[in-house]
């Protein structure tokens, strides 16, 4: 099929689970809503590693993973700084590519090797993210996924048939799977789908070393804090790449000091965020990987 066609069958996600259920894969939250959970529903790194998704069932479509280590790294994302703030990638119109923000953006925790306090953490940060782009994002639960590397974006037998949600967990690296290394403190990888130039993201992963026990639960400083990394790595998966910037929270190393996120984060967030508009989604099935042997050698 034509480029042309693949752009015509794009469209939305298909059947959304109806609300309060979930794909076979995860495990509802029994907490009840919380604040963390209300604010929820109102609303990798540099050198990306590429990876074609070719979608069987016709339509050839081009996904891109995009992979990026972070923030114990020396790169800086290779798009133009605008605005105090880097993307991932772009569309032909200029754009970034970047999630729907007209559907929900289901997230599940894989609570194997978490640290304490992860799970209060992950919603903080959601939160926060959710605040700054106007995403719908929302922790519907957990699940026993591994990470791997690349991970499908379309699992029907652990969550149904849709694009699956995105996974955030902790490994070690060395692991089968596990695209970390030993200094990382985590990586993004968001997936995005569509026709060359016209990609939307519909998942991804975020992995978290779990050998990391020099870092600490909650958002107290930079330099030693999960939330300080699970903000940072959310941010690339919504599209943000490094900053040669150590004010902004996407600078390329920690840092220290507040956990706040900067003007230049602001406006990136606010760049991939809801106030630009629905994107088509392609219908979600399944998918071979490949990746491409230029992109190789670019892990962040």
């Amino acid at each position: 099929m034509s480029e042309a066609d693949a752009r015509s069958v794009a469209g939305s996600l298909g059947p959304r689970p109806e609300p309060g259920s979930r794909g076979p894969g995860t495990e509802p939250d029994s907490r009840g809503p919380g604040p963390h959970r209300s604010a929820l529903r109102r609303t990798l790194l540099t050198g990306a590693v590429a990876v074609l998704v070719l979608l069987v069932a016709g339509a050839a479509l081009v996904a891109t993973v995009a992979q990026r280590a972070a923030p114990d790294t020396a790169m800086v994302a290779d798009a133009p700084l605008a605005e105090g703030y880097t993307v991932w990638e772009r569309n032909d119109d200029g754009t970034p590519v970047r999630f729907d923000p007209c559907s929900v953006i289901e997230v599940v925790l894989a609570p194997r090797h978490a640290p304490p306090g992860a799970r209060a953490d992950l919603e903080e940060a959601l939160t926060r993210i959710v605040d700054a782009t106007g995403l719908d994002l929302r922790l519907i639960g957990s699940t026993d996924e591994p990470p791997s590397d690349p991970r499908l974006p379309y699992q029907p037998e652990r969550y149904g048939e849709r694009w699956a949600p995105v996974l955030v967990t902790w490994a070690r690296p060395g692991d089968p799977g596990v695209p970390l290394r030993v200094i990382d403190r985590g990586v993004a990888s968001p997936v995005a789908v569509g026709p060359e130039g016209d990609r939307t993201y519909v998942t991804g992963q975020v992995v978290l070393n779990a050998d990391r026990d020099d870092l600490r639960p909650g958002f107290g400083d930079r330099s030693d804090a999960w939330g300080a990394t699970l903000l940072h790595e959310l941010a690339h998966l919504v599209g943000l790449g490094h900053v040669d910037d150590p004010t902004e929270l996407m600078y390329t190393f920690p840092g220290d000091g507040e956990v706040v996120l900067g003007p230049g984060d602001r406006a990136g967030l606010a760049a991939v965020g809801a106030d630009h508009g629905c994107r088509d989604v392609p219908p979600a099935g399944p998918v071979a990987v490949r990746r491409p042997a230029e992109a190789r050698d670019h892990h962040g």
